[in-house]
């Protein structure tokens, strides 16, 4: 009676420790440009493929897994030459590039800098120390 007690708990212990292999990514993957519909596919496959054998045998949790799986195919997508889209951060707009030496900047429209009519006057600023 006691074997099957410790024999169900060890199995229970061994398939609770396994995490599923992902189905397939989480993230999204562009054509590369001039790239056919029929090479991404076949480039896709391959790349499951390739992530699925890249996770090993570990026991991370199942979110850890399919961040590994998602980084690997990722990874093998861009070098077959495929599309990863940014993620825009918090950071905001990225500020204009500089000027090159000698290339004319257009200055402002002369009335950039005065509010449209009927708009309510700006809030008071502090005097300066």
């Amino acid at each position: 009676m006691w074997f099957r007690r410790i024999v169900t708990v060890a199995a229970a212990l061994t398939l609770g420790a396994c995490t599923a292999t992902p189905l397939g990514p989480s993230v999204m993957v562009l054509p590369g440009a001039g790239k056919p519909l029929d090479q991404f596919q076949l480039d896709d496959a391959a790349c499951r493929q390739w992530a699925a054998q890249q996770l090993g045998a570990r026991s991370d949790s199942e979110w850890m897994v399919q961040r590994r799986y998602d980084i690997g195919y990722q990874q093998c997508m861009y070098v077959r030459g495929h599309q990863i889209p940014a993620v825009a951060g918090p950071t905001g707009p990225a500020a204009p590039p500089s000027p090159v030496p000698g290339q004319r900047v257009p200055s402002p429209p002369p009335n950039a800098g005065t509010p449209p009519p009927g708009a309510p006057p700006p809030p008071p600023t502090s005097p300066p120390r």
